[in-house]
């Protein structure tokens, strides 16, 4: 079974950080490219910037602080956003966020434990999507959770693909990587071991790193595979409370389990890419099905959204929308718009219409998007709850980019994000047809008071960037290339970014000062941080 980048890149920083908590790259040298060489996409932002590892101190001692976690989520994310096969179809991203934090809340209605959100430290959840075909999740210390496009085409409803999420939430609340830390640690050199060989071979020859990859696998996860299944008991039992209080149909999560078992024999060569990481036994599905026969809740009425049919759709064409796939996906799509139910028909139509866009066949886009808008109509309340979305929306914005109408785009945008103010996607939408429509000013004033609120996502950041290379003002772009840096933990490099700024004597007295009093704070941060890595001594 093929293994995405993502995979050898999770697994491999999570045990070089327990195992190893030293820097691996010196952050000494990096490169700083020209600002007017910035491609209107997104900036060159100085390549890969190295990062510090923080320091976990004594794995075997057991348990990672909540510091701790904070920094290896922060740490794996970062490499993980970098990666080709970390998904940024936006309103993908939306969508996964609204229904991961309605399920993080009904946790904390629940008063589940480590759901809390207090202190600074305390798990964040994020929610975010990995192109792969294979049925996956998995969670991250810090409550970076990832799903697999595979796992949303897999799904029958929104209460199965709600019962993998709030899985995952029960194991960042129960602190399972935290509390596993310290659990065979001989065994973790076996597969450390081998996932750095993968991880280095992955890039010339992925079939010989997945051969490398699960022969250190193996003795480890026997090893430590009774710890694995207490701990997927247990956040079972959380992801089935926090699925009772949400309000969807408890039997999702048997459901899910039958599904997997359907999806493939479970034999040693054949084991869903989920039942490898999350062990799938009798006992675990013996105990769902035994609490949802005595629950009173048993049975309800599906709670499916529209966006959850929609995304499904937009799933699909992630992980199967390039060179020779786009045209199987398309056949697809078609047979859906042929079928005798009207949800299948609303799919098929809006997959046509994203096919169309990739094809840059717009007139056959919009002519798509207005047929399944209309069956989207058709569909019963008691078929789809909630109905309205602003999917088709964003859908109808981005067609009209493509047709140069940014007007239309921004206004499309500018609409959705007084409704949904946290939409990522209306937001680089916004600011897109911002620049495109030559409103360049427009767009920097909207990402200025974005970047107060929303300081640490580098998308933000990037499209600041990019607007003050076209205004070729120099300070600002390398001001906004520093904190984009900051937020990937290269604090060097982002020093030296404010450094250039101050030399290239743009911008009057306050912006000058502002760009000093930044650099000076970012000085004192890599001191602190350099001693508590041991790079410099706690008195200096």
């Amino acid at each position: 079974m093929k293994k995405s980048i993502i995979y050898y890149i999770l697994v491999s920083i999570v045990w070089v950080d327990l195992l190893y908590p030293l820097p691996l790259i010196a952050q000494d040298k990096v490169t700083i490219q020209n600002p007017m060489n910035v491609a209107k996409d997104e900036p060159p932002l100085g390549g890969r910037a190295p990062i510090i590892l923080p320091d976990l101190g004594d794995v075997s001692a057991g348990d990672m602080s909540a510091l701790d976690e904070s920094k290896l989520g922060e740490r794996i994310m970062r490499e993980i956003r970098k990666d080709p096969d970390y998904v940024t179809n936006w309103l993908m991203y939306d969508y996964i966020n609204q229904l991961g934090n309605e399920l993080v809340a009904g946790a904390r209605r629940q008063k589940i434990s480590g759901s809390e959100n207090v202190g600074p430290f305390s798990p964040k959840f994020e929610f975010f999507n990995v192109r792969d075909p294979s049925i996956n999740a998995f969670a991250l210390p810090g409550g970076y959770i990832g799903m697999h496009t595979g796992l949303m085409v897999l799904a029958d409803n929104e209460a199965q693909l709600s019962s993998v999420l709030g899985h995952e939430i029960g194991h960042v609340t129960q602190k399972h990587i935290a509390r596993g830390s310290g659990v065979g640690t001989n065994s973790s050199l076996v597969m450390l071991a081998s996932l750095l060989l993968a991880l280095a071979a992955v890039r010339s020859n992925p079939g010989a790193a997945q051969g490398l990859a699960i022969g250190g696998q193996a003795l480890a996860i026997q090893n430590q595979l009774s710890y694995s299944r207490d701990a997927e008991r247990e956040a079972d039992r959380i992801g089935y409370q926090i699925l009772n209080v949400t309000g969807f149909d408890v039997n999702g999560m048997p459901e899910f389990f039958q599904k997997l078992q359907k999806s493939a024999g479970i034999t040693d060569t054949t084991v869903p890419a989920y039942v490898r990481t999350h062990p799938l036994t009798s006992d675990r599905i013996a105990d769902m099905q035994d609490r949802t026969r005595n629950d009173q809740n048993k049975n309800r009425p599906t709670k499916n959204s529209i966006d959850f049919y929609l995304n499904q759709t937009m799933a699909k064409i992630e992980q199967q929308g390039q060179g020779s796939d786009l045209l199987q996906t398309k056949e697809f799509f078609i047979g859906q718009t042929n079928s005798k139910s009207t949800l299948k028909m609303m799919q098929g139509h809006f997959g046509l219409a994203l096919v169309a866009l990739r094809e840059i066949k717009i007139d056959e886009a919009e002519k798509q998007l207005i047929k399944s808008k209309e069956l989207a109509t058709q569909l019963s309340s008691n078929e789809i709850a909630p109905k309205n979305t602003y999917v088709f929306d964003i859908t109808n914005a981005q067609i009209a980019m493509a047709k140069k109408n940014f007007t239309l785009a921004q206004n499309i945008s500018s609409q959705v994000i007084k409704s949904f103010p946290s939409s990522k996607a209306a937001g680089v939408l916004i600011v897109q047809s911002y620049y495109a429509g030559g409103k360049t000013s427009e767009g920097i004033a909207w990402l200025v008071q974005k970047t107060k609120v929303q300081k640490d996502d580098i998308t933000w950041w990037n499209l600041l960037a990019q607007g003050y290379a076209e205004q070729n003002n120099q300070a600002k772009y390398h001001a906004a290339i520093a904190e984009k840096y900051v937020c990937e933990g290269a604090l060097p490099a982002a020093i030296q970014q404010l450094i250039i700024a101050k030399q290239s004597g743009a911008g009057d007295f306050y912006s000058l000062s502002q760009i000093e009093a930044r650099k000076s704070q970012l000085e004192f941060l890599y001191r602190e941080e350099l001693k508590d890595n041991g790079k410099l001594p706690k008195n200096n």
